[in-house]
């Protein structure tokens, strides 16, 4: 009997008033893995199957064989015997338990005729008892990842998921771009890459001078390249003390992108503490390897520091993100 047809016992109406040596001994053997459970869990079964509905013609004592009349439909061989009204378990097993009226495990293995058949084991039922016959639910159809053509089985199969999310979604999500044939969302994080620094630069010319460069292949022509870049700054005194940043498409001469221009002030004097600060979203507008640079200049006199303030030192970044 059925670890199944067992606990449908322990639910059916009357549960309350179970014999004590009818009740079945739990057991770590006697439990099954579910996954294991043929028909049940890992499968979804649809049928548009015949069902037919019969009535018992003289009472069945602990045999196989069912004699009916009031036969509508075909019966057939494979078909499931449940009874039609599920409130009243008129089926008993072997060993007396009701689980087996509605539980699928009993099954039509011979007919005889069409008001007689041979079920899969012997049965007890009452005179007129109204039988509901369906035909075995193996056939179906199948939605399974598998390569092209190949059958897995008529069903409806359910795999552990994979990484792969192609198993789920065959031709990508709509909208943003595609990759590798994929269609994916506008706004995806497609990839990210930062430079950084914890060496220190002193500046000293009015031109524009990179400290760092990261350099990206887009994956798709489409993209966009958001920027980030920071670095700690301390720029000392001389006729005018002004920090000038940039980021730059390419090299310190490329496209000036975004632009950081301040200072402490002016003087022969002015010291100052300035952290410069970039946020830009960029087009680039190609898939081959893009290069961005942080610049730094510093004012008509004095010095700008890159990355140490006094005696504390700070690293300094420039981070790229594909964005689709």
């Amino acid at each position: 009997m059925s670890n199944a047809r067992n606990l449908a016992n322990l639910l059916s109406p009357g549960a309350s008033a179970l014999v004590a040596a009818k009740v079945p001994t739990i057991t770590a053997a006697s439990i099954t893995d579910p996954d294991n459970l043929p028909g049940q869990l890992d499968k979804l079964k649809l049928d548009g199957s015949s069902v037919a509905t019969v009535t018992v013609n003289s009472a069945v004592s602990g045999s196989a064989t069912i004699v009916v009349d009031g036969v509508s439909g075909t019966i057939a061989v494979g078909m499931v015997v449940n009874v039609s009204d599920t409130t009243i378990r008129s089926i008993t097993d072997a060993a007396s338990q009701s689980a087996i009226s509605v539980d699928d495990t009993l099954t039509i293995t011979a007919v005889a005729s069409q008001t007689s058949f041979t079920v899969s084991e012997a049965v007890t039922i009452a005179d007129n008892v109204v039988l509901i016959l369906t035909a075995d639910e193996n056939q179906g159809f199948v939605l399974d990842a598998s390569a092209a053509s190949t059958d897995v089985g008529e069903e409806i199969l359910f795999e552990d998921a994979t990484g792969d999310g192609s198993t789920l979604l065959k031709d990508g999500l709509p909208g943003g771009i595609a990759i590798n044939n994929k269609s994916l969302p506008a706004g995806s994080v497609l990839q990210v890459l930062q430079t950084t620094s914890i060496t220190a630069i002193t500046v000293t010319t009015t031109a524009s001078e990179a400290i760092l460069t990261a350099t990206m292949t887009p994956r798709s022509s489409e993209s966009k390249i958001m920027i980030f870049a920071q670095a700690a700054c301390e720029v000392n005194g001389g006729s005018s003390g002004i920090l000038g940043s940039t980021i730059r498409r390419g090299t310190f001469e490329g496209e000036k992108l975004s632009q950081f221009y301040t200072g402490p002030g002016s003087g022969s004097s002015v010291d100052g503490y300035i952290t410069a600060q970039h946020e830009h979203l960029d087009s680039p507008a190609t898939d081959q390897p893009v290069t961005y640079s942080f610049c730094i200049s510093r004012g008509s006199g004095g010095t700008t520091n890159v990355k140490t303030i006094g005696s504390v030192d700070f690293p300094y970044y420039i981070t790229l993100m594909e964005i689709a």
